[in-house]
């Protein structure tokens, strides 16, 4: 059975909010799995707008379809919704800055508009693609046709590289009817293990969106998949449903990490992050909390998502509690006789500001500094003696503050002190 531990106390649900009656609800469609189209039929109607990722761009120019694009039944599914498709260009290819096709499409197909989704442009692009989407919103204006761009998620102007650097906020926002930032993949396939969305990253990246992009267009993108990394190389992605699974098929235990409220857990020295609703709960809320004036959200991608986050109720959001996380060294050397330290730092969320008192169990001598702010670190002590046996010992930090407690473990590696030869005995 699988052991769920709730770090998330208030269960906040979904679609419903009479607090925030104007917060929309978007999603992007993964039309490559069945299990999406199920959830339109049975759910699409918590959705204002629908993007269905349909096309991509030919190396001639022209455009391609893709998984199910035009799909009768697929487009049935979506009846009520403003359906606006997505044409994805991953690959940086100035072919895609052509508009005229693009009209056509969403006037012949009847569509509300079009949502672009360009990535990894270099940053020598910028002007090429800023003049496009002016251009396209003009086209797409004249037949009215709405124009959604999808973004990178960036905290500021500075992040000019490939993928981000092409993107000039102030310019698209200016253009588009909506912008949809990408606020997912802090930690990705290729990266460590980690959160997708971290609060504090979440908070950031919406602020300087509402610094340069009018609060009514902003839609913030959400993660509803999560990845399985191995101790090295690159992660798979997993839905909600296939990481239960996991987690099932290995008696793991779920936690939900504190920093950004999605569940974890550990099997077989591989790491999961993953999506569940009060994952999901815990991002809208603090968005609603701190944002309340962007447009609302959308998520990539159904398919991938809890069940639950589509339960509805008309209860108030609960805001998200102040807490904090604490991390440092998950491992510290030391060699017999000798003292070791390592440092533990404590990062604040959602305005944590209390005091903590951090202690450690050992099995060894060791100890800790016993309270910290959120300005300071918490520094080990590890002593050895010279009969201290070689060996790993686990040890665990706690930190606590209030009803905010958090445990960190940590394998102390005591290494033998080397041997001192002296002379040989005379006969």
């Amino acid at each position: 059975m699988v052991k769920r531990i709730l770090f998330l106390a208030a269960t906040v649900l979904l679609f419903a909010n009479t607090s925030q009656a104007a917060f929309r609800n978007a999603a992007w469609i993964a039309p490559w799995r069945a299990d999406a189209l199920t959830a339109l039929q049975q759910r699409g109607g918590a959705l204002a707008e629908a993007n269905p990722v349909w096309y991509e761009w030919n190396a001639d120019g022209t455009i391609a379809k893709v998984w199910n694009a035009e799909n009768p039944t697929w487009r049935a599914a979506m009846s009520g919704l403003s359906i606006v498709p997505t044409i994805q260009e991953l690959n940086g290819n100035m072919l895609a800055l052509n508009a005229d096709p693009i009209v056509q499409l969403a006037v012949t197909n009847a569509y509300d508009g079009i949502d672009i989704d360009y990535e990894r442009f270099p940053a020598t692009s910028r002007a090429a693609f800023t003049t496009f989407i002016q251009t396209l919103a003009t086209k797409l204006h004249a037949a009215n046709k709405k124009l959604s761009v999808t973004v990178y998620a960036k905290a500021s102007d500075k992040e000019n590289w490939s993928g981000p650097g092409s993107q000039d906020f102030v310019a698209i926002g200016g253009a588009a009817d909506s912008v949809k930032v990408m606020a997912y993949d802090y930690h990705w396939s290729t990266s460590g293990a980690g959160a997708i969305t971290p609060m504090n990253w979440l908070d950031q990246v919406t602020a300087y969106a509402e610094s340069t992009i009018p609060s009514r267009k902003i839609v913030m993108g959400l993660p509803w998949y999560g990845y399985d990394w191995p101790s090295t190389g690159a992660a798979s992605t997993v839905s909600y449903a296939s990481a239960m699974q996991i987690a099932t098929a290995n008696n793991a235990t779920i936690a939900h990490d504190p920093a950004s409220g999605e569940a974890t857990f550990t099997y077989n020295g591989r790491t999961v992050f993953f999506q569940d609703a009060a994952a999901d709960n815990a991002k809208i809320a603090m968005l609603q909390q701190k944002h309340g004036a962007i447009a609302g959200v959308t998520h990539w991608a159904m398919g991938y998502e809890d069940p639950s986050v589509w339960t509805a109720s008309t209860s108030p959001v609960t805001p998200a509690p102040a807490d904090f996380t604490f991390g440092g060294p998950t491992s510290v050397s030391v060699q017999q006789g000798n003292t070791a330290t390592a440092n533990y730092t404590l990062t604040p969320i959602n305005n944590f500001t209390g005091a903590t008192s951090v202690t450690v169990t050992s099995p060894i001598n060791a100890s800790i500094s016993p309270v910290m702010t959120t300005t300071q670190a918490a520094t080990l002590i590890v002593t050895t003696s010279r009969t201290t046996a070689p060996g790993a010992y686990p040890i665990t930090i706690r930190a606590t503050s209030g009803t905010n407690t958090h445990e960190f473990a940590v394998v102390v590696n005591v290494t033998a002190a080397p041997v001192v030869k002296g002379r040989a005995a005379r006969h």
